[in-house]
């Protein structure tokens, strides 16, 4: 027959380990923290994925011997603000994050 102190001892190991399984640094809760962080990051990596793959749409439309003039138009008129002679230009102001 078990003694008491053989008991104690073992329900206290049982307590431990019980608690460290639900509320331990690697216990349940922590796993439904690492699912949510899991899934946060998923979203961002399908961003950036989206993001390569429009660069590397436009690093294959700017590839010499393949140049698109109208992506380099765009780029140009966009980026450095080209306007062909007779054209009126808009202005508007810009916004900010502040607004």
């Amino acid at each position: 027959m078990v003694s008491r102190l053989q008991a104690l001892g073992l329900s206290l190991l049982v307590l431990y380990f019980a608690y460290h399984a639900f509320a331990g640094e690697k216990g349940l809760g922590r796993w439904t923290d690492a699912q949510i962080e899991l899934e946060a990051k998923q979203l961002e990596l399908a961003v950036v994925q989206k993001d390569i793959e429009r660069l590397q749409v436009d690093i294959r439309r700017l590839t010499p011997g393949s140049v698109d003039p109208d992506f380099v138009e765009a780029l140009a008129r966009d980026k450095l603000a080209f306007v062909y002679p007779g054209e009126i230009v808009l202005l508007t102001p810009e916004r900010s994050s502040a607004n």
